[in-house]
């Protein structure tokens, strides 16, 4: 019983050792582990280092000699290591008690270039990588550089670009690393669509946007190309041309980009939603801020009850009425445009609100990114200073003039807290770009042939904000020389002063028998009175030499303005008033020029008015006394979607003084300029011996022209066809000889000297094809004179045009 007592109890004690032995187990091998994981680094090595010091990779480890193992600190050396760029592989083990860190180096770069580029240059691409001789060799990198360079491809229009980086071993773990690269072909926008567009056609907002649709042309330009980044300035240029012509609620919808592979082509679809267009009600301002007298900023509104909204005028006479305020000792005034939509009879009920703002200063302003413009010239285009009281008005209307400057590519003005809460600091951040040009030009008039013209323009010079320009033009019957310099704030003051040097050499004698050589030079200063508004002073000093040809010449020559008696029935002799106003005369010349403009596009214009007037006279020094006044009055409105109506008037007058009369050579000379259907100088007095036109000193002209699209001719080509009428007189001679005398009546050829002076109204319709085309604007016109003196001269067909490039 005992014996069998015992044996179950050594069963027992059996099954218990096997149930609890692998308990046992595990819990001895955890504990050998927690002693393995705790125990202390006696040291640590590197291995597989060959340029890198072991002591280098020993610096980025969290482990170190004495302290204790951890898993943790091994993660985070290796991800620290593999951070450096310097490994392509990291272990980190433990050999007993020495931490050891095995490692492979990446290769160094021996040599980095580009292979099948032709359109971007090596230099670019190589500054645009971040892979460099002399520096590691990293996946990251290669994949990045790729990725880069495809970028810059796709910027100047090449999406079907590859880019396949290679890879060549070299000894000493060096490799040399090879972009082979295909630039395929440029992808162009091939056709802009709108939706949603009824009061302005597609044609009409393609010319609004920066972006162009490829055509035949498109090898002299680069806006064909689609660019993501000129899209949204597209939809800028959008926003502003529709809240400027009325359409406050409008939007762009969407602005997508569909890229057909087959055409290698993008089509853009540009949706927009113009809403209804306004006009300005009642106009009222408040005032929140004591003293301030609303009344007294009524002057400053430029959101006129009745007119076309818009949004540049309403930004116009919030930064004249802040700027108006802070004169007065507002600093802190700030003023709210608030519109009410009036729906029914369509107006915007305008309210300019005057508060007083928060107080806070400006504590500094720091000019950032500026490798070349000074900062004199970014600060003199800001209307505060340090100290100023901060006006957000003031700051955008500050970098709207920094971005009209055209220096930079970017530019940016943002703010950050100071030193304390009402402090602030202005960052004016710039990246510049090239604002040097060398230009060369052809072009080709029916008066003048072919002329060519090449010059060098600086913008920037020196990075002073100056205007510099060395050029000159030639053809068969012209050559002339210039030189002019501008400093656009004389004194730091917004006035531009500048001078001029210049040489012309114009041959006349296929109008009037005779060769002009002037040379002189001049000074002028101008300035912006308001955004429409501009005056220009300018005074000038030159010498002019007229000279006539031997073969048309009897030997009577004099000093100029002397009535003199010359010899009359020569055939082929220039004409007496030609011959008696040859020689040298030194003119000194002042004047003022007024330009007002409206126009909604300075290119090719659809609405708006531009005037000029200007006055010259002659006479404080010079050989020559007389009063020029000229002016010109331009009207322009679109009628219907993509036709629009100009009318044109001109005139002009010139009168001597102080004993003198008008030198036949200051006179004025209209032709086909002016009056389509005719030569240049074609009407007006003329000698009805020699047929020399003698000028006028009285014209007036008026044109009305209507313009439309071909629909024949798809529109991105810039092809536009116009109909015209123009009507206009030249006449009343200047200065005359002694014996020279008026021609009979109905005279048309004379064997004797005389001439022929008529005021008649000259009158001429015709037809004309207009080109806006990359080289320049092109025109051809087509006119038939209706009425017109026996003696005139005519040209039914008249063409011009000019090339940049």
């Amino acid at each position: 019983m005992r014996n069998a007592v015992i044996s179950a109890q050594r069963v027992f004690a059996f099954l218990l050792f096997l149930a609890l032995a692998p308990v046992v187990a595990t819990g001895l091998s955890v504990a050998g582990a927690s002693v393995a994981h705790a125990q202390t680094i006696r040291s640590v090595s590197v291995e597989g280092n060959q340029r890198i010091d072991a002591e280098t990779v020993r610096s980025y480890l969290s482990l170190k000699s004495g302290s204790a193992y951890s898993a943790a600190a091994a993660d985070e050396s290796l991800k620290t290591l593999f951070s450096t760029g310097l490994f392509s592989d990291v272990q980190i083990n433990m050999r007993g008690s020495v931490l050891v860190v095995s490692v492979v180096e990446n290769p160094l770069i021996n040599k980095v270039s580009f292979e099948g580029n032709r359109k971007l240059k090596d230099e670019l691409l190589a500054s645009e990588v971040e892979s460099k001789p002399r520096s590691m060799l990293t996946r990251s990198k290669i994949q990045s550089d790729t990725q880069r360079i495809l970028q810059l491809y796709r910027r100047s229009g090449r999406f079907s670009a590859r880019v396949e980086p290679k890879i060549i071993d070299l000894d000493q773990n060096r490799v040399n690393l090879v972009f082979e690269i295909n630039e395929g072909d440029k992808t162009s926008v091939s056709r802009i669509n709108f939706v949603g567009n009824v009061a302005y056609t597609d044609s009409a907002l393609r010319d609004v946007l920066i972006t162009t649709e490829k055509n035949w042309l498109s090898w002299l330009k680069k806006s064909d190309v689609y660019d993501p980044d000129r899209l949204e300035a597209d939809k800028e240029m959008l926003r502003r041309f529709y809240l400027k012509n009325g359409y406050a609620d409008f939007r762009v919808v969407s602005a997508i980009a569909d890229y057909d592979r087959e055409r290698n082509a993008f089509y853009i679809t540009v949706t927009v939603d113009e809403g209804q267009r306004y006009r300005f009600g009642s106009v009222d301002i408040i005032s929140n801020v004591p003293d301030v007298d609303p009344s007294a900023l009524y002057g400053l509104v430029q959101t006129n009850t009745g007119s076309v909204y818009n949004n540049t005028l309403v930004d116009k006479t919030l930064e004249d009425m802040t700027i108006e305020l802070s004169r007065a000792g507002y600093a802190f005034a700030q003023v709210r445009p608030r519109g009410n939509r009036n729906y029914a009879d369509q107006t915007i009920d305008m309210t300019y609100v005057v508060d007083e703002g928060p107080r806070a200063y400006i504590e500094r302003i720091e000019i950032r990114g500026n490798t070349r413009t000074l900062d004199h010239v970014i600060r003199r285009e800001l209307d505060f200073s340090e100290g100023d009281a901060y006006n957000r008005v003031l700051v955008d209307r500050g970098l709207r003039r920094l971005q009209a400057l055209n220096f930079f590519e970017k530019v940016a003005i943002n703010r950050e807290r100071g030193s304390s809460p009402d402090r602030v600091i202005l960052y004016v951040d710039v990246q510049e770009k090239l604002t040097g040009e060398i230009s060369a030009g052809a072009g080709y008039s029916s008066s003048e042939g072919f002329i060519a013209d090449v010059s060098i323009s600086e913008r920037n010079f020196l990075g002073r904000g100056q205007y510099v320009k060395i050029g000159g033009s030639f053809g068969s019957k012209k050559e002339n020389y210039e030189f002019s310099f501008t400093e656009p704030y004389f004194m730091d003051r917004r006035l531009a002063v500048g001078f001029d040097l210049f040489s012309r050499y114009s041959d006349l004698t296929s109008v009037s028998s005779y060769e002009s050589q002037t040379t002189g030079g001049g000074l002028r200063a101008g300035f912006e009175l308001n955004e429409q508004l501009s005056v220009l002073f300018q005074y000038q000093y030159y010498k002019s030499e007229i000279t006539i040809p031997a073969a048309l010449n009897d030997g009577c020559i004099t000093a100029a303005l002397t009535p003199v008696a010359c010899a009359t029935g020569i055939v082929g002799e220039a004409s007496p008033v030609v011959k008696s106003g040859a020689g040298r005369a030194d003119y000194s010349v002042l004047g003022y020029h007024l330009t007002y403009s409206t126009l909604d596009n300075p290119r090719r214009p659809r609405n708006g008015i531009l005037a000029r007037f200007s006055q010259e006279v002659a006479g404080l020094g010079g050989d020559v006394n007389f009063l020029r006044t000229t002016g010109e009055f331009t009207a322009r409105r679109e009628i219907l979607p993509d036709i629009v109506l100009m009318g044109r008037v001109q005139g002009g007058h010139i009168a001597g003084f102080g004993g003198q009369g008008v030198r036949m050579f200051d006179s004025f000379f209209k032709g086909g300029e002016t009056i389509r259907g005719f030569d240049s100088a074609g009407y007006g007095p003329r000698d009805l011996a020699s047929n020399d036109a003698l000028g006028g000193t009285l014209y007036f002209n008026g044109t009305i022209e209507i313009q439309f699209p071909i629909p024949v001719i798809p529109s991105e080509l810039g092809f536009r066809g116009a109909v015209f009428a123009d009507a206009g007189t030249l006449y009343d001679i200047g200065t005359l000889p002694i014996g020279y005398a008026a021609c009979a009546p109905g005279t048309v050829v004379s064997a004797a000297p005389c001439y022929a002076d008529s005021s008649k109204i000259r009158s001429s319709v015709g037809v004309s094809i207009l080109w806006d085309s990359p080289f320049g604007p092109v025109r051809g016109d087509l006119g038939y004179a209706l009425t017109k003196e026996p003696y005139d001269q005519t040209q039914t067909f008249r063409f011009g045009g000019g090339a940049k490039f």
